[in-house]
This record gives C-alpha cells, structure tokens and sequence, in this order.
C-alpha cells in the first residue's frame, strides 16, 4: 500500500502505523489524579505487572508540538487548544475538533486521525521507590516545615507504543513523525521531571492496525519485521507544514464546508 496522494475527508482505509521507544532520561511523575500513585496495570503472564502512558498524555503534548511549530510558520498563529480552534489548519486536521464550540463557530467536526494507544514499559514494574522535598522558610532559611512525597517512575525504564495515522499523505507523515522525535518531557511536573528520547523503531503502512504495544513487548521479533523508518524518503518539515495547509483549506472549500 502506499501514501494518499492528497488528504481525504472520508476514510480510504489506509493506516500508517509507526512503533515508538520512549526513554525516561530522569524520573516521571506519570499518574493519574492520585499525587502518591504511579500509573501501572496488572496483565496477565508474561507480562505481569508494568508501567503504563495513556495515549492521552502523548497526545497532548504532540498536539501542542504540532501547533507550535506551525505558529512559528506563520500559520494560524491564533489557533491554540481548547476553544480557539481554526478547524481548518495542519493540527485541526491531524488532531481534530468540534466546530460548534470552537472560536470558529462552524457546522462541521473533525475527527482525530492521530490514534494511539497506551505504552506499556518494557521491563517489569520492580520495588517503587518513593522522592521526598521540603520547602525552604524563607525567614529563618530552616527546611522541614512542608515535607512533600512524590512517586515517580524511575529513569531508563522504556515503553514500547504505536501511534497509527488514519489516510497518510507524505506531508502528513512528515509532520507526525518529526513531531514524535520531538517530543523530550513527559508526565506532571515537566519543569523539572520527565526528560525523555522518543525514537520510531519502524513502521507499517496496512489497511487495518494490526500492530499493538501489548504484543510488542511480549515479541521483539514483530520490530525487526517492520520496514525501517530511515528508508522514508521524507521531504523538508516546513514545505509540509506550508503544502498540508494549503491541501485542507481547498479540500474544506471543494467540500463546501467554509468559504
């Protein structure tokens, strides 16, 4: 199979799935609304028990990698999350959104052709050990007087994902996957916690998502089945960011969908 030649509104059943490795360089803080947990799941064996990343934590920084580069560029510099959505840009497109309860106030959604899934770690969850700070007085320079407990996943530990884009063009894989290379802090507290190295370790373009997180981490041999990443012939970011652009404005004018 190969890449769509222009953006598609309706589906053309096309998947470009590509294998992410995320690396802790420091200790994250990835939780859920609990400050003293860490998120972790219980599968079955072999897997056991493992650290976890919901999509909705990449998905969000992506998102905003995506929008601030194009801002950058010139390109819709007043579109931002959650209710000044243009609907009609690069990261509208990639990501999606509601019209009506955008600043755009139009008749149409869009839906996200960015999907994920949950990253499961590689390696078991072992002994979870906990940080403890206390905060300075700032009259008498004593410590110990706010002492303040923080769980956090410890760093080098690796997750495996797959994040998969609904009817690629070239631009539109440009765009993902220079974005996801991009993509160094994860987790709360990211001023100081969660550096991180995310790789693409392959990819697979199918016409389903046949590839999954939780069969990677038991089959190391599905990574090495998969074409290489660096076999893409990906043109220049910015010329994508520029000609993806300009492809959604006139595909939503040929739609009638604004003027």
């Amino acid at each position: 199979m190969k890449f769509l030649e222009e953006p598609s509104i309706l589906s053309q059943g096309v998947y470009f799935q590509a294998v992410t490795n995320i690396k802790l360089l420091d200790d994250a803080i990835i939780r859920s609304n609990e400050p003293e947990e860490v998120l972790t799941f219980s599968y079955q064996s072999p897997l056991n028990n493992r650290f976890i990343i919901p999509w909705r934590k990449v998905k969000g920084k992506l998102r905003r990698l995506v929008m601030e580069k194009q801002r950058g560029m010139g390109i819709m510099k007043n579109c931002h999350l959650k209710d000044d959505l243009c609907m009609q840009c690069p990261s509208c497109f990639l990501f999606g959104g509601t019209g009506e309860t955008s600043s755009a106030k139009v008749s149409y959604n869009i839906l996200s052709r960015v999907l994920g899934e949950t990253s499961i770690s590689a390696t078991k969850v072992a002994e979870i050990q906990p940080y403890t700070a206390n905060a300075v007085d700032e009259v008498n320079l004593t410590t110990g007087q706010a002492l303040m407990t923080v769980v956090t996943v410890p760093k080098e530990t690796e997750f495996l994902g797959v994040v998969t884009l609904r009817d690629p063009t070239l631009e539109m894989v440009t765009i993902l996957t220079n974005n996801l290379e991009r993509l160094t802090r994860l987790g709360a507290s990211t001023r100081e916690w969660g550096r991180v190295r995310t790789k693409i370790l392959g990819y697979k373009i199918s016409d389903r998502e046949d590839l999954s997180a939780y069969d990677l981490v038991q089959n190391n041999n599905i990574i090495s089945d998969l074409d290489k990443f660096s076999s893409l012939d990906l043109p220049d970011v910015e010329s994508c960011y520029r000609k993806l652009d300009e492809k959604v404005k006139k595909l939503l004018k040929e739609s009638k969908l604004i003027k």
